[in-house]
């Protein structure tokens, strides 16, 4: 029975030298990312509905703690009962696997006439190939121009159609 506790004693303070001198920083040996591309189709709804189209580009790590995810995007829109076109471009970023996406929009909007520049934030949830998101667009002033939707919520599919898989190698240091 001494024996026994000796050796599990003897285990225990082994291990916790062994793995104590284990150096937490650096990176590992290998660091997985890949690019993802491909068109979105979407809905927007705010004061108006609105149909969307554009291409997503998506930058991920791939690691199995915190897998951060950057996206960009550029789009346009059509607001068909008030002739309203609009372009778009804006980033994300995601911190974790079941995180929200945060992040901002630039956009331009025009009746035809009369054009209105914009930027916003924006605040949404990725799942699977669907992005639902929410966010308010600060337009330029207009007296005549304010058939567009400013706080919005929509809903993108995006189809990856182009993946791209990198492995970075650590340097051996000397």
């Amino acid at each position: 029975m001494k024996t026994l506790f000796l050796v599990a004693l003897f285990s225990c303070v082994f291990s916790g030298l062994v793995f104590g001198q284990r150096d937490r920083d650096k990176k590992p040996f290998i660091q997985p990312s890949v690019i993802k591309s491909g068109p979105y189709f979407g809905i927007q709804q705010g004061e108006f509905t609105v149909g969307e189209v554009g291409g997503e580009m998506q930058f991920k790590r791939i690691r199995f703690k915190k897998p951060r995810t950057h996206g960009i995007h550029v789009g346009a829109d059509y607001n068909i009962p008030n002739n309203v076109l609009g372009f778009s471009s804006g980033y994300w970023y995601k911190p974790g696997r079941f995180d929200f996406t945060l992040g901002a929009d630039l956009g331009v909007r025009s009746n035809f006439t009369e054009e209105r520049y914009g930027a916003g934030p924006v605040i949404g949830y990725k799942i699977f190939g669907f992005h639902i998101r929410a966010g308010y667009i600060f337009l330029t002033p207009s007296e005549t121009f304010i058939k567009t939707n400013q706080l919005f919520i929509n809903i993108r599919f995006i189809l990856v159609n182009n993946r791209n898989f990198k492995w970075n190698k650590r340097k051996k240091e000397n």
